[in-house]
């Protein structure tokens, strides 16, 4: 439908959720080859991390640029990247003061990952009757966001994940879902995935992977298993493997990643 869309409407630029976009970058050449995409200039996404290597693949398979953008229903935009400040993996520079601080509360060194606070004269008010909730957000008139971000030696801001679906290990280490999801989204007989922290019943959690598999591929959880052990550390290998139908998905467009917790017996 996006396809037909853009050679009918002669669009230029495609907005959507990373979902979305990975979608279109898993799209077989002999597909994308019956439509006139020649005034296809722009993706544009936000609302999630990006697969690195299929946001390559979007680019190079539709000769298009892709622009992230980060930003947060309280305060709108931080931070975006545009045609002339790109660079991929990023969402561009922030257009707003932001310090990146670790769990203490102290600013983290240069390419570390921290949570994001920012300060910008345009961040809402407080929350509507929700005076507790507000306190926790705004501290000495910073926004304390729950996003974990890190910052490169050019400028450029790299969003990682939100806090609350980092998984934490009983032993206290930290996994990114969105680092084994993306690895797993390199098998070629997986179209989608999700990756959430299960309680394991110690104080800790274990990282569980839901996949829905490509249409007319075969894939077991052992062939599965061992091909993330070929690619992951040790600690971050999940120790379930679940097929679905679906991957459920927020109303924009986000994993669902609270559904998939409860969901797991």
């Amino acid at each position: 439908a996006i396809l037909e869309a853009v050679e009918k409407e002669r669009g230029s630029i495609v907005f959507g959720v990373p979902a979305m976009h990975n979608a279109l970058a898993m799209v077989r050449d002999e597909v994308i080859k019956n439509y006139d995409l020649g005034s296809l200039r722009v993706a544009s996404t936000a609302g999630a991390k990006s697969s690195l290597r299929l946001m390559k693949m979007l680019e190079d398979k539709f000769n298009l640029t892709l622009c992230e953008t980060y930003g947060l229903s309280e305060l709108f935009v931080v931070s975006m990247s545009t045609l002339s400040n790109h660079k991929l993996g990023t969402v561009g520079k922030p257009i707003c003061d932001i310090k990146i601080i670790d769990d203490s509360g102290r600013e983290v060194s240069q390419g570390e990952a921290g949570e994001a606070i920012l300060s910008v004269p345009w961040a809402m008010k407080e929350y509507y009757k929700a005076p507790e909730l507000t306190a926790q957000v705004f501290k000495d008139g910073w926004f304390h966001t729950g996003d974990l971000v890190r910052m490169d030696e050019d400028g450029y801001l790299e969003y990682v994940e939100k806090k609350s679906f980092i998984i934490v290990t009983q032993s206290g280490l930290k996994i990114s879902p969105w680092e084994v999801e993306d690895v797993l989204l390199r098998h070629p007989g997986i179209a989608d995935v999700a990756c959430v922290g299960v309680n394991d019943g110690r104080g800790g959690q274990v990282p569980t992977a839901f996949m829905v598999t490509e249409e007319g591929q075969v894939a077991s959880v052992e062939e599965i298993g061992s091909f993330c052990r070929q690619n992951l550390a040790d600690f971050k290998l999940p120790k379930k493997f679940k097929f679905v139908d679906s991957i459920p998905k927020t109303g924009s467009g986000k994993i669902d990643r609270r559904q998939l917790k409860e969901g797991v017996p």
